[in-house]
């Protein structure tokens, strides 16, 4: 409740803060981008030595030769890039490049009147740059415009970002959270009223009152995440334009939005994988489509340090500079190479992005410079997320995804597959790949449970014992998705100190996500209970990295309903006993998983592969879609009790290494509490004890565990705050637990350990 207030407030202030527009004058040109006193900074900037692959491109987009008509009457990126090349010239000095600035608006006029058609999502992209590019042209060559061109100017501007998806002025539906809105249209507005205002002020007026009444209410409140709503790919496009309409009005003194908007970046910086050729980063929500590998989409990087100025920002910023060929005349104004950067290895190599979202990245190297390179680092992403923006976003809460030399714990599926099934909102994505079956989640299958209903035009036909969506189209703002409610509680989190943690835990409910809404059906909940913990260990250890232990408690209301433990890969699972292993070796990948299935007992379990051809997205019994590309998976491990209960506990335990050489991984052993509802375990020189129940334990708890010779680092969770007293053999210390972790960490020998809290 106190977080809704507060953001509740946030909404008010914002409103408070909004200034009419009839008080705001804009003054002078140039304003789109940049400001006259930045003119002189950019003159010496381009030929700074950050800038000498961007520059090459500068030059050779300004000689493309074209006479400004696009023959298909199709938006073409090429024309554009010299436009705005031409127009940056003049920019930069007005006497010697005078003619550069003549050609600018001649070519600009002839190439917005020559764009006719507009079919398909990157075709409309395009024709909203050719919209920005001609209010630069606008405002950089302003005292070169006569009336009349003028005049003809602004005209090809509406007439354009009218043959696109959004008409300025006409009621199309628009959501201010997620949808196609939250894209280039808003953004081709503002720069189009900025750069016109003098003209038609009325552009602006729409352009800023949508800003301050709409996006930014909706927005400002994610941004204590310091993570994108949408996902790990869409945080390129539609971050990347809330990110430039910020810096939009900055330039022209107006701020309606949070003075943290620049951190979320730290989300793409987390995800990024030492690897050329894969998935997207870390993959969350709709993705696969190697956007954050490519040269698009990836201006909000130096927007972001040079709003912040935040050293370890710009050290993103310069490793991914160079990609920015394609908008290589804004690059010079985004990227500021006078921040000074700070290495990314003094940066720590875990991060929380707390609620509304509740995802936690822990790393064991950075090595983001390594593409293609060996590199031994490992990624784990942990995902707890409290509320489901809608949209781009999956029914994934509780899914963690394990990257080492290639991808291995998966987030399966197609987003835009080869074949017409394969696509957003059709059969493949709303029977699975948008939906927890598709994820290294948890499973608790009523067999007469509704449907979920996700995508647009097309049903969900599927039961897969999953989450369900509060709701199947886009939030309109996210005070709608706060008024809805939770899917998940964050009940714990906690990254140790120092610049590679030893561990990282992060722990949540995820009961309401299991529950179907009421305005999907009137239907009992299947679910008492679901809780996940997750805590990654950095061991530190030049064979095996790391290891992931996930412990569930999970409690059906009917003891007959299936509840099941998933974990995806790309290639065949090899089962042995109660271990899983799989590798990822093509195209040079290199890495090698193995789970050990603690819980259920051996004698309790039932572990199945499902996959291969013909059944790689298998579903109730049928196989939604096609292989189409590598890294989207294959293969799926389901782990099962044997004997029907209401309550269960999951726990398994994550390892990854070198598939060749192969590398042995770390023996595990597993100890069940003589006192107290715990369960520890051991891996290499660390202990972990975690309460059953995923509760916050108050009683006392005895359990013996490990080698009473070694020295061990041991975690200790679920605990009540206050002081506990730890003994371990002969030895006794008092801890002090926070509320926030719940956590005790010490070092001692393995045997007997027993804890006490102090009344």
């Amino acid at each position: 409740m106190k977080l809704f207030v507060s953001f509740f407030i946030s909404f008010i202030f914002v409103n408070a803060f909004a200034q009419t527009t009839a008080n705001i004058q804009l003054q002078g040109h140039p304003r789109v981008l940049v400001t006259a006193k930045d003119v002189a900074v950019l003159k010496q900037k381009i030929h700074h030595k950050d800038f000498k692959e961007i520059y090459k491109s500068f030059q050779q987009q300004k000689a493309f030769i074209t006479d400004g008509v696009s023959a298909s009457g199709e938006p073409n990126e090429d024309i554009r890039q010299k436009i705005e090349a031409l127009a940056f010239s003049y920019l930069l000095d007005t006497v010697k490049e005078k003619q550069a600035g003549i050609t600018a608006i001649a070519l600009i006029d002839k190439y917005l009147n020559s764009i006719t058609t507009v079919k398909g999502y990157h075709p409309n992209a395009h024709a909203y740059q050719a919209v920005f590019t001609a209010a630069l042209v606008f405002d950089w060559c302003y005292y070169l415009l006569d009336t009349n061109t003028k005049t003809s100017l602004i005209a090809s501007m509406k007439k354009v970002s009218c043959l696109a998806e959004y008409c300025i002025f006409k009621n199309t539906p628009k959501q201010y959270l997620s949808g196609h809105y939250c894209e280039y249209a808003p953004t081709v507005f503002l720069a189009m009223g900025i750069a016109i205002y003098d003209e038609q002020k009325d552009v602006f007026d729409f352009a800023y009152k949508e800003q301050v009444e709409n996006f930014a209410p909706s927005r400002n409140p994610w941004y204590a995440a310091t993570t994108h709503h949408q996902g790990s790919q869409y945080i390129h496009v539609r971050y990347g334009n809330e990110l430039l309409q910020a810096f939009l009005l900055d330039k022209v003194n107006l701020h309606p939005y949070a003075s943290n908007i620049a951190d979320a970046t730290y989300r793409d910086l987390y995800a990024n994988i030492p690897q050329g050729k894969d998935m997207d980063g870390m993959p969350e929500g709709d993705c696969h489509n190697n956007i954050t590998m490519g040269n698009e989409y990836l201006e909000f990087i130096p927007i972001a340090a040079s709003m912040s100025k935040d050293g370890f920002l710009q050290s993103y910023a310069k490793e991914n500079l160079n990609k920015l060929s394609l908008l290589s005349t804004r690059a010079f104004i985004f990227y500021n190479p006078d921040i000074p950067a700070k290495p990314l290895d003094s940066l720590q190599l875990s991060r929380f992005f707390p609620s509304p979202s509740g995802l936690m990245i822990a790393r064991t190297k950075w090595d983001i410079d390594k593409k293609g390179k060996p590199s031994n680092a490992m990624v784990v992403l942990m995902n707890m997320k409290e509320y489901n923006a809608k949209n781009h976003t999956h029914l994934d809460i509780g899914h963690f995804g394990i990257y080492y030399k290639g991808h291995l714990a998966l987030d399966a599926g197609i987003y835009q597959g080869k074949d017409d099934n394969n696509g957003w909102g059709k059969l493949n994505y709303v029977n699975y790949y948008a939906r927890t079956i598709a994820h290294n989640s948890l499973l608790i299958l009523d067999p007469n449970e509704p449907t979920p209903y996700e995508g647009s035009n097309v049903k969900a036909i599927s039961r897969d014992g999953g989450q369900f969506s509060f709701k199947n189209r886009a939030w309109d703002s996210i005070q709608e998705m706060f008024g809805t409610g939770k899917s998940a509680t964050i009940l714990a989190s906690e990254i140790s100190n120092g610049v590679a943690p030893d561990y990282s835990y992060l722990k949540g409910d995820m009961t309401l996500a299991y529950n179907i809404p009421k305005n999907v059906a009137i239907y009992p909940a299947k679910e008492d209970t679901v809780r996940r913990s997750f805590v990654f260990f950095n061991l530190k250890n030049d064979d095996v990295p790391g290891a992931l232990i996930v412990l569930d408690k999970v409690v059906a209301t009917n003891a007959r309903f299936k509840k099941t433990w998933l974990l995806h890969s790309q290639n065949e699972p090899v089962i042995n006993g109660d271990v899983v292993s799989f590798e990822s070796t093509q195209k040079g990948r290199n890495g090698k998983l193995q789970n050990n299935v603690l819980l259920p007992e051996i004698n309790n379990q039932f572990i199945e592969k499902v996959g291969g051809a013909g059944k790689e997205y298998w579903v109730d019994g049928k196989n939604w879609g096609t292989v189409t590309q590598e890294d989207a998976g294959q293969w799926r491990i389901e782990v099962s009790p044997k004997q029907a209960a209401l309550s269960n506990n999951f726990l398994n335990v994550i390892q990854v290494m070198d598939a060749q050489p192969a590398k042995q991984a770390f023996t595990i052993t597993k100890s069940i509490a003589t006192q107290g509802n715990y369960v520890a375990v051991c891996i290499a020189n660390r202990i972990l004890a975690q309460q059953l129940n995923l509760d916050k334990n108050e009683n006392a708890i005895a359990f013996n565990i490990g080698n009473k010779n070694n020295t061990y680092k041991v975690l200790i969770t679920d605990l009540k705050a206050g002081k506990w007293v730890v003994i371990n053999n002969n030895s006794k210390q008092t801890i002090t637990v926070n509320e926030q972790s719940g956590t005790a960490y010490f070092t001692s020998k393995g045997g007997d350990f027993s804890l006490e809290k102090l009344r």
